[in-house]
């Protein structure tokens, strides 16, 4: 009677944080001879052992009948069950094999600004690249005619340095938005520029914004929808990949009794006269609907003069210190009786500068803000209910 032995242990280990799970596989191939019966020589008998856990007489799986072969027979199984075991390991170490960690300050797969695709580039390039693509014209299709608009004419500022920084740190793909900042009051310049321009004898109603403001009245014909004009140059200011490629606009019948009646107002603020006016269309014309007493900037902190537009409202606003040495050291306030803005806010595309309500009412008729219009409170309340975002101001 002879015996012979095979062993195999192959070990595999996954880590979870801080937890680590470790599996051993120990194979064992066990044979003994059992002589000869009628007529088949060297059969053998066949055991194996799968068992689980650091070492051999651990608890297992044991694959049961035995098993009779040949010797030729027997070894091929050997082969082909320590190959399987082999094999099985090989792939698991594989698996657990993590990609190679990103190269510092290189954006990594799947990296985008604004956009742009910087993948695989350092900040240096990644900076210029996208700086390339916002420095791209503006394209506005309507009909078979094409105007451009630049980033400085609408007085665009691009903070694409900091998307660039964020963008070459990642450590997994993402798109990271450019900051942007422009003056509302020249883009409505350029949507006014371009319907002009590409319409045929028709417009719409519009305001002529001056000290004293007039309407001109629209012109029947055809004139693209000044909305969708407006739309397509926001949309590509803050998305350069969008400036080549929009759609093509169409010219539409003007209808001028409604551009008419939805043109809304303008506020005419005299810093002359310490008043604000609030005008309307009546029966066509240009009329004042409202007039307030205010204050506005003192000597040394004037209140700008020029056109402007209202791109900020708030009721009971915070007040939040400027940057202005005069507000240094100066902690917010909250909303109340003592706020410095009052009840309501309603602010320019001009930093810092806006239309408000004040708990000094002493002031109003004179030179006393730090740069905004002060209004007596329920005058502020009065003309927050009337206005909008995107409302026209010219102070002079």
């Amino acid at each position: 009677m002879a015996s012979f032995g095979v062993a195999y242990r192959s070990g595999l280990t996954l880590g979870f944080g801080e937890c680590e799970l470790r599996l051993e596989l120990d194979f064992q191939l066990a044979v003994s001879s059992i002589g000869t019966e009628r007529g088949l020589r060297h059969t053998h008998t066949v055991a194996i052992r799968l068992t689980t856990g650091r070492g051999e007489g651990k608890r297992g799986i044991e694959l049961k009948p035995l098993i009779r072969m040949r010797w030729r027979q027997f070894f091929s199984l050997i082969t082909m069950l320590v190959a399987l075991v082999v094999g099985a390991s090989g792939a698991s170490a594989q698996d657990t094999t993590t990609a190679p960690p990103p190269t510092p300050g290189v954006a990594v797969p799947g990296s985008y600004v604004a956009g742009v695709d910087v993948s695989g580039m350092d900040a240096a390039t990644a900076l210029t690249t996208v700086n390339t693509a916002f420095a791209q014209l503006i394209v506005i299709r309507i009909d078979t005619r094409v105007f451009k608009v630049t980033s400085s004419q609408v007085g665009a500022v691009y903070d694409t340095q900091a998307a660039v920084t964020d963008a070459v740190t990642r450590t997994a793909g993402g798109n990271t938005p450019v900051t942007t900042t422009y003056s509302e009051t020249k883009l409505q310049d350029q949507i006014k520029r371009v319907l002009r321009l590409s319409s045929d004898k028709g417009s719409a109603s519009s305001w002529v914004i001056r000290a004293k403001p007039t309407i001109k009245l629209g012109k029947a014909g055809s004139a693209p929808d000044g909305t969708v004009v407006e739309s397509q140059i926001r949309m590509a200011i803050n998305q350069p990949m969008l400036r080549a490629q929009q759609e093509v606009i169409p010219r539409v019948a003007v209808n001028t009794s409604a551009s008419l009646a939805q043109l809304g107002y303008v506020i005419a603020v005299s810093k002359g006269e310490r008043v604000l006016r609030l005008y309307a269309p009546v029966d066509g014309k240009a009329q004042v609907v409202q007039k307030f007493k205010v204050a506005v900037g003192a000597p040394s902190f004037p209140t700008p003069s020029g056109r402007f537009t209202i791109v900020n409202m708030q009721k009971n606003p915070w007040w939040y210190p400027p940057t202005s040495t005069w507000a240094k050291g100066e902690q917010p306030v909250p909303p109340g009786p003592t706020n410095p803005l009052g009840t309501r806010w309603m602010g320019l595309d001009r930093e810092d500068v806006g239309i408000h309500g004040t708990p000094d009412s002493s002031s109003l008729g004179g030179y006393a803000s730090h740069g905004c219009v002060r209004m007596y409170i329920p005058s502020a309340e009065k003309l927050y209910s009337l206005v909008s975002v995107g409302t026209p101001v010219i102070i002079f």
